[in-house]
């Protein structure tokens, strides 16, 4: 349970006695079971919530010997604090005031001192609002990490508000000085290394921060209500399935009193959307003195919560993420007293199990429909640093890439996140962390025990209002002890969660689990996803996770390597992998991969290049694999990772610096809509249809190439019927001899009138990878490697012709760029358009295209839009830069 303290309110006593005998004469309440009930006058209270974010300063507390009852008076002297913004973490806050500087870029995070081993002052002065008759004031924190001594105006609200992801909540009203200035003091003790603490961990995904996250890491708030307050307003939508033209709502809100004696109120709930009726409800409640209370309204009660023809919320690819708004008032006296507000879907997911190479795999359905969850595990800012503009741009990137999930791995606490994807129809997929306290639970204190299920229960009343989130994972690599997880789902029950839950995802720790984890977490060939079921990371099943290293283009490279460390790859390049001395420490699997597929690498612009097209085919491959035998054999997927939380060569479909790449546009290919796809392993072809439309007419073709001459080796094309939300499989390459080392494989997929729905390109070998015997939890060596070499004996390729029209609108700009291949006789491989800031500059960011990396044979033409924000131009004129594996760079203003 959230931490709350009502603080004793003596100083109001006579004051409420006078009230009480005023009104005797008037309107008095008796209540058998409670006694007399406080009316308070009929006038409204301000009603409203401020976000504490400016006026604070920050300090070690070794250089501070006042208590905290002192720096917590107005006007407490703070020269020689660091003044800083809220929400923050404390190295944040350094960072902000330069006393630590460039910490992402080489190796300076380890100048860095370890920054854990004190404790952390916050402190801020704000102005409350003035007061009203009956006017209650409420401090909410909604993250404090690790621990925190909390003092207003000279007095502790708390000695022990401990829990990173606890919200603690007080009610201050006979504390806090109305229309004036107040003061906070805020003593943080940050959370252990190596993840002791049930806090946030990065287990061995990168350096741990210095300060572990210690800090206001949350929003702080200050909330002015009446007598009884709201919280926490959730609708449960139950669906008649598997019909949908109805639905069940039931409304929960809780009611809090916030005063000394007993209230009676009417709490309402109405909600509407644009273009359909309106649901009113209410109900008066008395509450006990300092109750909180959870007040229900049913279909059962109330029947207008039965809802016919609702609009749904669907995932973006099956329709529109349809949100109603819920709004609660309490009304004491005939004044309101508080209001809450949230926007929920209408919509209900389901799971079910199918049993796959021997092993139970979980499934998902939304509102009745098939759904194959495919993303990747996200990851905040390593100093938890984060903004609405990237919130929005990962949202964007994930929809993009034409991925519907993100994973959070006990990287909760992002509302803003949740609200962006409830709006863009994009799925969350939440639960704790592993490797960690977390999952150590066998050895947990009492104080532990408690810590871990406030913490549940504060991130799951924050989910449960979205519409986004699918389902809840208690456990990531080990499931809970047997208690812990009785005790787990007790707080899911009583708090209405309506979404599937699984005690864990990995079945190598629990038979049961429903999903794998199974890695691998290192790079491997194509040929791995495809290796089914000879390979337990292949595509079967449902898995929590796997993914591969993944160094980003050269341009992101440049940011954070220093120069003199770019090449080779060394000490720098392996800072910037995983944690420090685990088996992440290094890309030394990776860079093999692309010497001995695609050459010895002789410079950082030469291993990028190179690079790029590895990331690009591996991640393809990936997602190709899983999609290719959704529903029959796999049933959900994530990558690892979807982002870094700092710059790094490690496990991303994107970088730090937000720049797309070859595995974002890898993964944007793979899952197109309607797609063909290559099988590695057994040379089939499918056409994957990821829409709930099933398309006929459809024609395949395969063409095979030889390299460097295009002279065609094979082709052939078959009809097509597309199921819907469904994967077919519509050819097979025979065994082909007299190939040259290296090949090409294109696949088109065309409607009945020739428009090309799917087109994709591979580079392939008659020496393929092969995968040896050898192999751990993150990795199976490979064999032979196959000879890609022949890509480095394309000609030259000078006759691209590129140009570019832009439409400016509302701060936004589309670039629509066209591609022209005018050789007779040479292919344009790999081709990059980049929308630059300036001639020359750095490529505008973030930006999204319709198509990228894209190859043209002689004479074909293609049209690529941009879309960017007119201020990330950053003033300069933009330019359109073109590069490719075989031709010159050229760069062209963007008129």
């Amino acid at each position: 349970m959230s931490s709350r303290l009502i603080i004793d309110r003596t100083q109001r006593r006579h004051l409420l006695t006078r009230r009480l005998i005023t009104m005797l004469f008037a309107t008095l309440t008796l209540v058998a079971s409670v006694g007399l009930v406080h009316v308070p006058r009929a006038s409204a209270a301000t009603v409203g919530s401020t976000e504490l974010t400016t006026g604070w300063a920050l300090r070690s507390a070794n250089q501070v010997a006042d208590p905290g009852a002192t720096i917590s008076q107005v006007g407490y002297n703070t020269a020689g604090w660091n003044p800083v913004s809220l929400p923050s973490t404390v190295l944040a806050g350094l960072v902000a005031n330069n006393v630590y500087q460039n910490i992402y870029v080489g190796t300076n995070l380890q100048s860095v001192p370890d920054l854990t081993g004190q404790n952390w002052w916050f402190r801020g002065q704000f102005t409350a609002s003035a007061t009203t008759a009956d006017q209650a004031y409420w401090l909410r924190f909604k993250g404090i990490s690790y621990r925190a001594q909390i003092w207003l105006n000279g007095v502790q609200l708390d000695a022990n508000a401990v829990g990173t992801m606890v919200v603690h909540e007080y009610n201050v009203t006979n504390l806090i000085r109305p229309g004036a200035l107040n003061a906070l003091a805020i003593l943080v003790t940050p959370p252990a290394h190596d993840c002791k603490d049930l806090s946030f961990c990065t287990v061995d995904w990168n350096p741990e921060a210095p300060d572990m996250n210690a800090g206001l890491w949350g929003r702080t708030l200050l909330d002015t209500t009446g007598p009884v307050a709201l919280r926490d307003p959730y609708v449960k939508t139950v669906l008649p399935l598997p019909a949908t033209n109805a639905a069940d709502l039931t409304v929960y809100v809780d009611a809090v009193n916030a005063t000394s004696a007993p209230v009676t109120a009417t709490v309402s709930a109405t909600i509407t959307k644009a273009g359909y009726p309106t649901v009113s409800v209410s109900q008066p409640v008395t509450l006990a003195a300092n109750e909180r209370r959870e007040v229900t309204f049913d279909p059962a009660g109330y029947p207008q919560l039965h809802v016919s023809s609702p609009a749904l919320w669907w995932p973006y690819q099956y329709g529109s993420p349809e949100l109603y708004q819920l709004a609660t008032s309490a009304t004491v006296a005939g004044a309101t007293s508080d209001t809450k507000s949230i926007n929920f879907g209408v919509r209900q997911f389901t799971d079910y199990r199918t049993t796959v190479n021997g092993t139970s795999f979980v499934g998902y359905q939304v509102n009745g429909q098939n759904i194959f969850f495919r993303g990747g595990g996200y990851m905040w800012d390593l100093l938890q640093r984060w903004d609405t503009k990237t919130n929005a741009t990962h949202v964007q990137y994930v929809k993009d890439m034409g991925l519907n999930t993100i994973r959070l791995e006990g990287t909760l606490g992002n509302e803003e996140l949740y609200d962006l994807a409830d709006k863009a129809g994009v799925m969350i997929m939440p639960g704790f962390v592993c490797c960690s306290a977390w999952e150590n639970d066998n050895t947990w204190t009492a104080e532990q025990e408690q810590v871990a299920n406030a913490s549940l229960e504060s991130q799951l009343r924050a989910l449960r209002a979205h519409a986004s989130p699918f389902m809840w994972n208690y456990g990531s690599d080990q499931p809970p002890t047997a208690a812990h997880l009785a005790t787990y789902k007790n707080t899911a029950a009583k708090l209405h969660w309506q979404n599937p839950t699984v005690d864990n995802v990995a079945t190598w720790s629990n038979a049961n689990a429903g999903m794998k984890m199974d890695g691998p977490y290192k790079w491997e060939p194509p040929l791995l996803w495809w290796d089914s079921p000879a390979q337990s990371g292949s595509a079967f099943g449902t898995t929590g996770e796997e993914g591969t290293e993944a160094p980003p283009p050269l341009e992101s490279l440049q940011k954070f390597i220093p120069a003199a460390n770019l090449w080779p790859i060394g000490a720098t390049w392996n800072y910037h992998a995983g944690k420090p001395r685990s088996v992440f420490d290094n890309i030394q699997v990776y860079t093999d991969g692309v010497n001995k597929r695609y050459g010895a690498t002789t410079s950082a612009e030469d291993y990028s290049r190179k690079s790029e097209l590895q990331n690009y085919e591996n991640t393809r491959s990936f997602f190709e694999a899983w999609n290719s035998h959704e529903y029959t054999q796999s049933f959900g997927v994530i990558f690892w990772m979807l982002n870094n939380a700092w710059p790094s060569v490690h496990w991303n479909l994107y970088d730090y610096y937000l720049k797309p790449g070859g595995g974002y546009f890898g993964s944007k290919k793979a899952n197109e809509p309607l797609h063909i796809a290559y099988d590695y392993k057994t040379r089939n072809v499918y056409a994957v249809n990821s829409t709930l439309t099933g398309r006929s007419g459809l024609t395949a073709t395969a063409t095979v190439y030889n390299i460097p001459n295009l002279g065609q080796a094979y082709t052939t094309t078959v009809p097509v019927t597309a199921a819907a939300n469904a994967a077919t499989q519509v050819l097979t390459l025979p065994a082909l001899t007299g190939l040259s080392a290296t090949y090409f494989i294109r696949l088109q997929l065309k409607d009945s009138a020739g428009a090309v729905l799917s087109n994709n390109l591979y580079w392939y070998s008659s020496q393929p990878d092969a995968l040896g015997n050898k192999k751990n939890w993150y990795m199976t060596a490979v064999k032979t490697y196959a000879n890609l070499t022949g890509l480095n004996s394309l000609p030259a390729n000078p006759n691209v012709a590129a140009s570019v029209t832009r439409t400016v609108a509302g701060g936004q700009e589309t670039a629509t760029v066209r591609l022209t291949n005018n050789s007779p006789t040479n292919i344009a491989f790999f081709l990059r358009p980049e929308i630059t800031a300036g001639n020359g500059g750095n490529e505008v960011l973030p930006v999204t295209y319709t198509d990228n990396y894209v190859s043209l044979w002689p004479g074909e033409s293609t049209t690529i839009t941009a879309t960017y924000q007119t201020s990330d131009l950053g003033g300069q004129a933009p330019y359109l830069r073109t590069r490719g594996y075989n031709i010159p760079t050229t760069s062209i203003p963007v008129p």
